[in-house]
Parts: structure tokens; sequence; C-alpha cells
């Protein structure tokens, strides 16, 4: 029984660590962006005959931090990026997924081309009284899953895939956003922290 018992706890830890593993780090969009730009610096021409230690170093000051905080976001993004994007993409698919809309949902797609990752969010837009309610859903769940992102671009669209609302909002807005309060602020609240919204049919 006690060797039973200890089988048990060992295969336990070690599902634990897989997942922890599976999961990766957590970045954050400040980590990100100073990643994208010690890549788009390494770059610089200027910078070629440097090794390693020096080029972070002059990259850093040009950002207005240290080098030994540059250093660190460059160790904890560059092995998770290859799949950063797509662990991104399903992170913020599973937080609409605990939404009322998650059957609405039509498409997530994280851009991490630049050093603004921006989320692009498409679902099937519901009755119009409650659209304010579903934009504050979609930038909830961007909060929640999307660490690396900046901007959420979102919008919703008819049978005909015309767009019939749509809006942007940054990090530090969709960050306020509680999505237990979404029924209760969405409309008095919550919308007023969207950008460039459009209503009615446009494209």
């Amino acid at each position: 029984m006690k060797f039973h018992s200890m089988s048990v706890c060992v295969v336990m830890l070690l599902g634990a660590a897989d997942g922890a593993r599976a999961a990766g780090p957590t970045v954050t969009a400040k980590e990100f962006q100073l990643f994208m730009d010690w890549k788009d610096g390494s770059e610089d021409p200027r910078l070629a005959k440097d090794n390693e230690a020096t080029r972070v170093k002059k990259i850093a000051k040009s950002l207005g931090v240290s080098a030994a905080d540059l250093k660190k976001a460059i160790d904890k993004v560059e092995p998770a990026f290859s799949s950063l994007k797509a662990e991104t993409e399903a992170a913020i698919r599973a937080e609409l997924d605990k939404t009322p809309i998650k059957k609405q949902l039509k498409s997530v797609e994280v851009n991490i081309d630049t050093a603004h990752a921006v989320a692009l969010v498409k679902w099937g837009c519901g009755d119009a009284r409650d659209t304010d309610k579903e934009a504050s859903w979609v930038a909830a769940a961007v909060a929640a899953g999307g660490s690396i992102v900046k901007t959420a671009a979102l919008w919703c669209v008819n049978d005909g895939d015309t767009k019939l609302f749509s809006a942007k909002i940054g990090r530090d807005a969709f960050e306020r956003i509680d999505l237990k309060s979404v029924d209760r602020f969405a409309t008095s609240r919550y919308i007023k922290l969207f950008e460039d919204v459009k209503r009615g049919p446009h494209t």
C-alpha cells in the first residue's frame, strides 16, 4: 500500500510538472515589447561588429531600460517565441469560452509581427441591445488570456458577414473591465473605454 501511494504521488507530481512546462512562462506585454525591440535593434548594421553583451547594453540604453532588465526579457521570451502566437490565441479562446458569447465566436487571431501585439476577435452579433455587453466580454477575455496584447480590435457581424459593430481598446482600458460586472456596467461605463466605435453596417 505504501509503494502504491508513493507511485501515485510521483505520477501526480510528474503530471503537474508536465502541465507547468506545457503552459510555459507568462510573458507580459512589456517583456514582449522589449524582446521585439531588441530583435529589431540587433539587425542595425551599426551594431554588427559588437558582441552580444555590447549590443544588449547599447539597445537597452536606447530603450531607456537597464541591460539586466532587457537581458531578462530576452531570456524569458526567446525560448517561448515560436509558440507564443498559438498559445495566446488558445488562451483567449479559452477565456471566451467562459463568457455568454462562446457559441457566437468566429475567429481569434493575435498579430505579433511588431512590438505592439494586437488581438483581433470576430463574433456573430447577438441582440443589438446586448452589443455593449458582448464587446465588454471580448475585451475582458483578451485581458485574461492575452498577456502580451497591447491592443484589441474587435467586431461582430451578421449572417451576411457584414460588420454591425467594431471598436478598439488598449491594455490600460481592457484591464479595467471586470467580467463579473459586465451585465451591470457595460453600457454605462465599459463601452466608454473603447475607441473608434462604429455601429450599424460598415466595412
